[in-house]
């Protein structure tokens, strides 16, 4: 079979797992993941690992485009939002998940020091894309969702310069001590994929000054990131830490990164089913059986830690958001982080790298089938995801939609009166629907500073001000305190509450067309929805953009 066949088959049958995976309300990576497994040598021999291996170059492209997003996540002005709290989060989870499972493999291999320092290593990585594409999926938004794509950076970081370290270290060390060798092993992998990813960052900072098109800045972009994972196999450095210091140096240092994103994001998404569908073929199943102990309790150890880890962290930072649990249990995908690192440390160093490679190659495939859908059960656990995308879930009722739309432009076509449509009221849509939980909010006693230092860091400019008990008391906009904050006098004098403009409220309960309308009549980019049953608690905010945006879908759904 030629490849170009094989390709179009491998995106016509990732396209149905994905929507088979929708239908049973699994997430749709978990759908590419187990129609490559099905595909893959173990059991249908569909894909033969000579036709995976042929089309890695996809994988390297996706996961180079990925490492980029996860980069720009490292923008100042998002950091300032979780600056207080990510530390504490991100230290903790690190510290617990290295430690629990350096101690545990410790005891069960038996003193093989060398090869447990390497998997406590690994087990911190964290596989950047399923989350993503996981959130993306989902269209989740707030603390919970900042924190997990700010600790995959983080994760992903920390793992790849510890992993070179320890690796130059144990390879290198002798009765001497640490020897040139080790330091220009630990030298190369780190100083050359920061070098790399700099310079390409410059360029495209460069040449996005010049006033490009839309599509001239697809070019760039894509040339930029293919630089960039082809400069680190040509020095043998990762990929994943090149285009991650590319991402993250890009946008802060150029304001039009956000261009940049928005042309990805038009045509990354086959890229993506590739990827997952041929690492799904590539899973090596076999491995399960073999994986003993050792397999079993990296499983365990990692997972705890990281529950474990996150919930520490929350106690440390003391503060109620993110949920510790479900923070946890959103850092569980891992995958091409890990298993490259443990391929380059079994051809580098044999007999202490090729047990890690084992343990990698069969965990992998417990990590990466369950952790998209533990990462999904938090987010959605966690309210950060609208109860409509919950809810527009493939269904079998949608086939009689299909069906009679379909009868419908062929009655048309003919130049006969179509048929009334029969379908059942399925009932209005209601705000709830659509809310978002999670907003950036000031208390009603913060003075005027204070005020203005929340909504330097927020990217909304209208606040809602919330008072005692999370009762909502009116809204703030950025225009409405401009004027006062000139007036050095009035800082310490004037609070939140004195300044908040009371917009009327609506009611989780209130339907989407009423919305709509006092939302025109409002001229606000979203109006506040409150418990009008208790005694007006704050419940969150709905969106004209994100009303507009469902109808527009909605439209296209009929067509």
């Amino acid at each position: 079979m030629n490849y170009m066949l094989l390709l179009a088959l491998v995106l016509t049958f990732a396209l149905v797992g994905g929507r088979i995976a929708s239908f049973i309300k699994l997430p749709r990576v978990t759908g590419y993941l187990l129609t490559g497994l099905l595909l893959g040598p173990p059991i249908t021999g569909f894909l033969t690992k000579q036709d995976v291996s042929h089309f890695h170059f996809i994988s390297e492209i996706a996961l180079g485009i990925i490492a980029f997003y996860i980069g720009t996540e490292f923008e100042s002005t998002k950091f300032k939002k979780i600056k207080q709290t990510l530390p504490y989060f991100s230290a903790s989870e690190i510290i617990f998940t290295a430690t629990i499972v350096f101690v545990l493999l410790l005891i069960v291999l038996h003193g093989s020091v060398a090869t447990v320092i390497l998997l406590s290593v690994l087990s911190v990585a964290t596989a950047p894309a399923a989350t993503l594409l996981v959130i993306r999926e989902l269209d989740s938004e707030g603390p919970l969702t900042s924190h997990i794509m700010a600790m995959v950076g983080i994760n992903n970081l920390i793992c790849i310069i510890a992993f070179v370290m320890s690796a130059a270290l144990i390879g290198h060390v002798t009765q001497h001590g640490i020897t040139i060798d080790s330091i220009t092993e630990i030298s190369h992998g780190l100083f050359i994929p920061v070098a790399i990813g700099g310079a390409i960052a410059i360029f495209l900072h460069y040449y996005l000054r010049r006033g490009l098109e839309e599509n001239e800045i697809l070019v760039l972009s894509l040339a930029g990131i293919l630089l960039g994972v082809g400069l680190s196999y040509y020095f043998s450095v990762s990929v994943l830490l090149t285009n991650l210091v590319m991402g993250g140096l890009l946008v802060n240092i150029c304001d039009r990164t956000k261009m940049i994103i928005k042309r990805l994001t038009e045509v990354d998404y086959p890229l993506y089913a590739l990827f997952f569908t041929f690492a799904g073929a590539s899973f090596h199943v076999e491995m399960i059986q073999q994986m003993g102990w050792a397999g079993l309790i990296y499983i365990l150890a990692r997972a705890g830690g990281k529950i474990l880890g996150a919930m520490a962290g929350r106690i440390w930072a003391q503060v109620a958001t993110p949920n510790g649990l479900y923070l946890g249990m959103g850092l569980m995908p891992q995958a091409g982080l890990a298993i490259g690192l443990s391929s380059w440390a079994a051809r580098e160093m044999p007999e202490v790298g090729a047990p890690i490679l084992s343990t990698i190659l069969a965990t992998t495939v417990v990590f990466e089938v369950a952790g998209p859908i533990m990462t999904k059960v938090s987010l959605m656990r966690g309210g950060e995801v609208k109860i409509i995308r919950m809810l527009s879930f493939p269904t079998l009722g949608q086939l009689k939609t299909d069906l009679f739309s379909l009868h419908h432009r062929i009655a048309q076509a003919l130049g006969k009166k179509p048929m009334a449509a029969s379908q059942q009221q399925q009932g209005p849509l209601l705000v709830k629907h659509l809310m978002r939980y999670h907003i950036d909010t000031i208390p009603q006693d913060a003075p005027l500073d204070k005020v203005v230092k929340i909504m330097q860091n927020s990217r909304h400019t209208v606040l809602p001000v919330i008072g005692e008990g999370n009762n909502y008391v009116g809204i703030l906009s950025l225009s409405s305190i401009r004027d006062l904050h000139f007036d050095r006098s009035l800082k310490r004098l004037i609070i939140a509450k004195d300044i908040a403009d009371y917009i009327e409220p609506l009611s989780p309960e209130e339907a989407l067309d009423d919305a709509m309308k006092k939302l025109a009549e409002s001229g606000l980019p979203y109006l506040p929805v409150v418990e009008k049953k208790a005694h007006k608690a704050f419940a969150g905010v709905i969106h004209r953009r994100d009303i507009c945006l469902f109808e527009l879908q909605e439209g296209e759904g009929r067509r």
